[in-house]
């Protein structure tokens, strides 16, 4: 006898729900300099400009974002232009930045195959130049899913400005340090194990009906 139809449904939607979960997303986040308010980006309100010429500390992006009420920040990646590998945060071993142009283009990505990775909600990007106008933007970058690339482009475009440094702030780890939250990644045997576990249930209700 046929497992009920509400058991056969509960399986494929997990099924699907495992392998989406998995599967990094494959939509990237792109942030261009010269469309922001037209791509929905509004000043002070999920970004930020500021002229101070040095890199804004952790403690000022968290008052920049919110000063009434600043957020506990770590650093999980920073990138500076001139420096490889990553020279700081707690996720420096699984991203990597590649810089094109003078540079005013960047992109950011996770490495495919890594144990951990970024953890959102709250999630800040900063990019910096640091003798242009302005000289550093931050984005609320909150939505993004800490797997899909992040693509920067004409940043300090037709200026003398360039790319100089990137970095993403998160929610500080717990016990200090100063690091963001990273999350692992699960494994596919827990996808399997609840599989099999599905699986038992379906043939004991057949058991059941039969």
């Amino acid at each position: 006898m046929e497992l009920p139809k509400l058991t056969r449904t509960l399986f494929r939607t997990l099924m699907v729900s495992g392998a989406l979960s998995v599967a990094p997303q494959a939509n990237a986040l792109d942030i261009d300099a010269l469309t922001l308010a037209a791509d929905g980006w509004i000043v002070n309100t999920n970004y930020w400009t500021t002229n101070q010429n040095a890199t804004l500390t952790t403690s000022e992006v968290a008052n920049l974002v919110d000063p009434m009420s600043p957020p506990d920040l770590g650093v999980a990646y920073k990138q500076d232009y001139d420096m490889l590998p990553p020279d700081d945060g707690s996720a420096a071993m699984y991203y990597s930045t590649s810089f094109s142009g003078d540079p005013n283009d960047a992109t950011i990505s996770w490495d495919a195959g890594a144990m951990y990775y970024i953890a959102c909600p709250s999630c800040y990007l900063l990019v910096k130049d640091g003798s242009a106008i302005p000289s550093q933007y931050v984005f609320d970058i909150s939505g993004w899913d800490g797997q899909e690339a992040i693509n920067l482009s004409n940043f300090w475009a037709n200026t003398p400005g360039a790319i100089s440094f990137v970095a993403i702030y998160n929610n500080a780890q717990p016990g200090g340090g100063g690091g963001g939250t990273i999350t692992p990644i699960p494994e596919a045997d827990t996808y399997a194990m609840m599989l099999a576990g599905l699986g038992l249930v379906g043939f004991a209700a057949r058991r059941r009906l039969s």
